[in-house]
C-alpha cells in the first residue's frame, strides 16, 4: 500500500516545487521601463484669449492602439509593439492630459480641465486616435535604421450643453526619432504629440465658433 501511494505523494511535491518556482520568477523579473508624455512647456505667442471653459474628452482610439503598449508598424497595416517599455497611462487618458497641458500652458483660457471632473463647461474637445505609431519605413529609412513617430487626431469643438458639433478638422504630425531605441522613439513621439497638442490649441482658440453667444 505504501509503495502505491509514495509516487504520488512525490508527484504532488514537484508540482508544489515548480509552483514556487514560477511564483518565484514571476516577482524577481524586472518590469518594464514606463514612459509618460508632457506637453510643450512655453505658452504660445499671439493667441486670442477666451472666457469661456473648455472640457477635454479623450480621444476614442481603435483597438490596439489603446492600450499601454507602444505601437510600431513594420509592414503594411501590421501592428507590434515595442518589447522594452510601456507607456505610463492607457494612450487616450495620457493624450488627454496632454491636451489639457497644452490648453494650461497657453494661458489663454479661462479654465479647462478633463471630462472626468464635474465642471460646468461652454465647450468640450473630443477626438478620434487615427495614428498614433512608430514606423519603419523602408523606402524613407534614415541611415540609423530609427522609425517616424506619427501622429494624427480628427478633433471636433462641440458646444455644451447642446452636445452640437460646431467645427472639426484633422490634425497630424509626425517626427523622425534619433535612433533606433525606445528613449529616442519615446522622445520622437513626445514631439510629435507636442505638435498635434499646439495645432489643436490654435485651431480651436482661433475657431470663429469659440466666439458664439453663450447662454
Amino acid at each position: 500500500m505504501n509503495r502505491n501511494f509514495r509516487p504520488k505523494r512525490f508527484v504532488a511535491a514537484a508540482i508544489a516545487m515548480l509552483a514556487v518556482t514560477g511564483c518565484a520568477k514571476m516577482f524577481t523579473e524586472t518590469p518594464r521601463p514606463l514612459f509618460r508624455l508632457s506637453a510643450p512647456p512655453m505658452a504660445m505667442q499671439n493667441l486670442p484669449h477666451t472666457n469661456a471653459q473648455i472640457v477635454i474628452g479623450a480621444p476614442y482610439a481603435p483597438e490596439g492602439l489603446e492600450l499601454r503598449r507602444i505601437a510600431i508598424v513594420r509592414a503594411a497595416n501590421g501592428l507590434d509593439y515595442l518589447a522594452d517599455g510601456d507607456w505610463a497611462d492607457r494612450t487616450p487618458a495620457m493624450i488627454r492630459a496632454v491636451l489639457v497641458e497644452a490648453f494650461e500652458n497657453s494661458k489663454a483660457v479661462a479654465a479647462v480641465g478633463p471630462d472626468t471632473l464635474d465642471l460646468r463647461a461652454d465647450f468640450a474637445i473630443e477626438s478620434d486616435l487615427r495614428r498614433f505609431e512608430a514606423v519603419y519605413d523602408s523606402a524613407n529609412a534614415t541611415t540609423s535604421g530609427a522609425p517616424t513617430v506619427w501622429v494624427a487626431l480628427a478633433v471636433k469643438l462641440v458646444k455644451i450643453p447642446e452636445r452640437k458639433i460646431l467645427a472639426q478638422t484633422l490634425i497630424s504630425a509626425s517626427e523622425p526619432a534619433a535612433a533606433n531605441g525606445t528613449p529616442q522613439i519615446v522622445a520622437a513621439f513626445n514631439a510629435a504629440t507636442g505638435k498635434v497638442a499646439q495645432q489643436v490649441v490654435t485651431w480651436t482658440l482661433t475657431n470663429p465658433a469659440l466666439s458664439m453667444p453663450r447662454r
